[in-house]
């Protein structure tokens, strides 16, 4: 599934969600809601990122940041080869909108599935 496709989904799962993006090296491959917002958003995660990495120099990458205020959230997660970021409704549910995110990320990656193999009827001609 393309980015677009794995935000629409996560549109339809999420009512918490107001605006997302899926980033990958610097590249918005995909996004969800006002372009401005979206915009904001993206220069935000990497930020966000950058900042929770220097606050613990030379520990792990830094796998997801939360940052809740009174008129909303804004999530950010990193998989192995994207960053999903995703600004929230008011009170949003942390677990959830961190779930949603990763599964988002996860249907990014995940190959198609392969159609059934179409069965050959039998003719005469096979008797």
């Amino acid at each position: 599934m393309d980015a677009r496709g794995a935000l629409s989904e996560l549109a339809e799962l999420s009512a918490q969600i107001e605006a997302a993006a899926v980033v990958r090296g610097g590249t918005v491959e995909g996004e969800l809601g006002d372009p401005a917002l979206v915009a904001r958003l993206v220069r935000a995660a990497d930020e966000l990122l950058g900042a929770a990495a220097g606050a613990r120099p030379g520990g792990p990458e830094v796998e997801r940041v939360e940052v809740v205020l009174p008129d909303g959230g804004v999530f950010v997660v990193r998989g192995e080869k994207r960053v999903a970021v995703a600004a929230t409704v008011p009170e949003p549910t942390p677990g959830l909108v961190l779930y949603d995110l990763r599964t988002c990320l996860r249907r990014i990656d995940e190959e198609p599935a392969a159609a059934p193999k179409r069965r050959r009827r039998k003719t005469d001609a096979d008797a």
